[in-house]
């Protein structure tokens, strides 16, 4: 190998014409590489044909899987002819050209802790040190997802970042992100099914890592949430034999069975081949909760030529899962009172049984082909095919009969054992009060009224991206540029609701459970079985520039978003022609990044989100009421990185404001649930509202030492309508602290302990945005309708302890370790989460 190392001196004291050749010839290597396990060709510093890289002492030295020795004669003769060259120039010979660093599509990161990472993908599409990114951006690893047990993404994700739980704790990943809900299925920098398809929480079997993006994105996701969203990036075969296979058993929700199967096919052809697979069964803590399903999530990767590799990605779920389990919160609870369940319920009753479920069902393919097209420039051509099957019935809540919820006209409020009415004959609102006894739990009698939907996608889904990068003496460009476009066809059935029959309070032993009997959905012209199609697509630059040997970093971007959302039968249907949706919005990104030191960053950006497309139950509406929503994000922070990334921390405060945002309508669920159809119908739903989000929130991250890492985040905000009025489900504070600790000698090596703290601030449990009244109230006021009730503030802790040997793992949770009585979520009054309460898991993992 040293003679292959004098041989590449020799050459690059060559004119370059005759380097260029020679280096061709004999297949040299002038680029750094790739540790083994790295996935295969991640974009980098552009190779010549033919070049396979390995490792090497010297990154710039070439050292092929088979290394082959050159003759000596034939090495002599080379030098020799180098020297005669070099001295039969008449001028000094060209300055040998920097390597550039091309930028990647994938993550080729060696972090320092496992559970931290430096790289994002989501602010770009390109991977870009997170210090370097003018906005939050936080990761959540793989093994933090299953060193941490972590049922959904959220349960990672909170300890990390500030994420909170949303309105459905159960069903499908929704969550808040400062203060914005995001309901809908994204993975892999795609929207899957629409803004109101969200399928099955998403499985952590098939995740390599989690980016969340704080705020709107002009880029990844235009038209997304205001504010932000999780990005989870798919796991993809890597050029190393591994296998891992885990046990997971719980008392509730967590038994699985999955395994992580990884092959080399062929070392010398670059392919290797990647199945991931998972089958759960599980029973809640509620009565009749279930959850059962399995994934299966095949890849096969094959490098083309050294500058090309192509990989496809197949992953298919099923899932069957109880409506969560909701309950109705009781009469007695007012404005300004914390929730509690009805009295007489179980804390544990369920309304429902196993016939009230979810069902859901993915079947998704990616072809991937990452490239690189010349000295300067990267590609990544993605298209993905993928169909959705979300079918839902019944419900798991009830209603109480005869009570009426009304709000004192001067104060907004709901209270308790009042009912209000209002004379608005005249110039000015006249308000007038009953007493009415509240009446005694025993004689409560609950309703169960729900309904069935159906929804069903093909979606096909484009990515082709486009990095150019040019570096010169202190500065260093990066420009990404490319497109995307969706197509997608959808089909909704809702079938008319049904009542269930009621249950008295009383006698909750003799509930039955007679099977649903929904009447089929009206036929296409009455508007509730409609299939539509909606196309999308996106042109989209972005410039990353880097001055001054890194110390100051201008980015900035402009993103275009198209789209129209039509219904596809139409026959018989007036007004003709049929309305549509059309949208057509520009969103922008800018910011700047000032390095004092290389461990400390200070940055400003500003992000818009665009418009947002309508979700796929609008297609059709006779009269429509979408409006387009648009977000705006103002962003100023610091960032840092002391001791190798041992120590990273990052303040940010941010102000968020929102116009049209669409929210449900609380009343409209409670009427629906009360079996008040015409009185829902009544309603405008959803609510649009504008709002603004303001505040600051910190995250951080300490590996003290090689036994020790703490991680941690802490926010405080206040989301608020422009009366004042807060949005249900959010919490103005949040935190979220992990310790994990392992022992490493003496008698106690191979264990640990970590424990993991989850706050969350009281929030209100309704949307209201209406006035008290329509007429103003004498001095000609008008007073906005505050929520009915709220949630009180919970602090959740959970305790593991692990064991770890060459090739096993063994871990033991206890969630909710001390056993808080606590509401999780819900809707509206009717329909309340409780929180587990202690939960033990258990899971062994054997790697090889």
């Amino acid at each position: 190998m040293r003679v292959l190392c004098n041989f590449r001196s020799a050459v690059d004291t060559l004119p370059r014409p005759v380097a260029r050749q020679l280096s061709k010839h004999h297949r040299l290597c002038p680029y750094p590489t790739t540790p083994p396990d790295r996935p295969l060709a991640a974009p980098r510093a552009v190779r010549a044909p033919g070049i396979r890289c390995g490792q090497h002492s010297n990154p710039n030295h070439m050292n092929p899987t088979k290394p082959r020795l050159l003759p000596r004669a034939t090495v002599a003769a080379l030098l020799l002819s180098s020297a005669v060259l070099a001295s039969a120039q008449t001028t000094a010979p060209e300055k040998k050209e920097d390597v550039i660093t091309l930028p990647t599509f994938t993550i080729t990161e060696e972090p320092v802790n496992p559970y931290v990472s430096k790289q994002a993908l989501s602010s770009s599409r390109v991977a870009m040190d997170i210090q370097d990114i003018p906005q939050t951006i936080s990761v959540v690893t793989a093994d933090f997802m299953q060193d941490s047990m972590s049922f959904r993404m959220l349960d990672a994700a909170k300890y990390v970042t500030p994420v909170t739980e949303s309105t459905l704790p159960t069903g499908g990943d929704r969550y808040t992100i400062r203060g914005f809900q995001v309901s809908h299925e994204f993975v892999d920098g795609m929207e899957i099914s629409g803004a109101d398809g969200y399928s099955a929480s998403m499985m952590s079997y098939n995740i390599e890592r989690i980016e969340v993006i704080k705020g709107p994105n002009a880029i990844l996701v235009p038209g997304g949430a205001a504010g932000g969203q999780m990005n989870p990036i798919t796991k993809s075969p890597i050029m190393k034999d591994q296998a891992s296979y885990t046990l997971e058993l719980a008392q509730y929700k967590g038994n699985a069975f999955s395994f992580d199967v990884n092959r080399v096919v062929s070392a010398d052809k670059g392919i290797a081949a990647r199945v991931v697979g998972a089958v759960w069964k599980n029973d809640g803590y509620s009565k009749n909760y279930f959850r059962d399903g399995f994934m299966l999530a095949p890849s096969i990767s094959i490098q083309l030529s050294p500058a090309h590799k192509l990989t496809f990605k197949g992953e298919m779920m099923r899932n069957q899962e109880t409506n969560g389990v909701f309950l109705p919160i009781d009469p007695s609870v007012g404005s300004d009172d914390y929730a509690i369940i009805a009295k007489g319920l179980p804390r544990d009753w369920s309304f429902g049984n196993e016939s009230d479920r979810r069902d859901r069902e993915t079947e998704r393919l990616t072809m991937e082909l990452l490239s690189e097209l010349g000295e300067h420039v990267s590609s990544r051509l993605q298209l993905t095919g993928n169909h959705v099957v979300r079918e839902d019935q019944g419900t798991t809540s009830g209603s109480i009969a005869g009570i009426t919820i009304t709000r004192n006209p001067t104060t907004g409020k709901y209270e308790p054992g009042k009912v209000w009415s209002v004379d608005q004959t005249g110039a000015v609102a006249i308000p007038s009060v009953t007493n009415v006894a509240l009446p005694d739990p025993s004689t409560y009698v609950y309703g169960r009224t729900a309904g069935s939907d159906h929804l069903y996608y093909n979606e096909l889904h484009l990515r082709n991206d486009y990095a150019i990068k040019f570096e010169g003496e202190g500065w260093k460009s990066t420009t990404i540029t490319g497109l995307a476009a969706n197509a997608v066809k959808t089909h909704w059935k809702s079938f008319p609701a049904y009542n269930r029959g009621n249950v008295a309070n009383n006698n909750l032993a003799g509930i039955t459970y007679p099977d649903w009997s929904f009447a089929q959905p009206s036929v296409p012209a009455n508007g509730q079985n409609r299939k539509a199609k909606q196309h999308d697509y996106q042109f989209f630059v972005f410039e990353n520039l880097s001055l001054l040997q890194d110390k100051l970093i201008v980015s900035g971007g402009v993103s275009r978003f198209q789209g129209e959302l039509t219904r596809v039968d139409t026959t018989g249907i007036q007004p003709t022609p049929f309305p549509s949706y059309s949208l057509a919005d520009t969103a922008k990104s800018y910011g700047v990044v000032v390095k004092p030191t290389k461990e400390i960053s200070l940055f400003y950006s500003h992000n818009t989100s665009g418009g947002t497309m309508p979700g796929s139950l609008s297609a059709g509406n006779v009269a429509p009421t979408f409006r387009a929503s648009v977000g705006d994000q103002d962003e100023y922070g610091i960032k840092t990185s002391f001791l190798d990334g041992k120590l990273t921390a990052s303040f940010a405060w941010f102000d968020i404001t929102s116009s049209n945002y669409a929210v449900p309508n609380s009343e409209y669920y409670v009427l629906i649930a009360q079996g008040n159809l015409a009185a829902a119908n009544a309603l405008q739903n959803p609510l649009y509202l504008d709002l603004t989000s303001k505040g600051w929130e910190f995250e951080g991250s300490y590996t003290a030492t090689k036994n020790l890492t703490l991680i941690g985040n802490y926010t405080d905000y206040k989301m608020r309508q422009p009366t004042g009025v807060r949005l249900r489900g959010v919490s103005d504070t949040s935190y979220g602290f992990y310790a994990d600790y392992r022992f490493s000698e003496g008698s106690l090596a191979g264990f640990g302990v970590n424990v993991g703290v989850d706050y969350r601030s009281d929030l209100v449990g309704e949307n209201v945005n209406a006035f008290t009244t329509t007429k103003p109230l004498a001095g000609g006021v008008l007073v906005p309708q505050q929520p009915s009730f709220k949630i009180a503030p919970r602090t959740i802790v959970n305790l593991g302890f692990t064991y770890r040997a060459k090739d096993w793992t063994a871990r033991l949770q206890v969630n909710n370790a001390l056993d808080k009585d606590y509401i999780l979520g819900g809707i509206n009054r009717n329909s309340m989460m409780v929180g587990d309460p202690v939960n033990l898991k258990f899971s062994v993992t054997y790697k090889h």
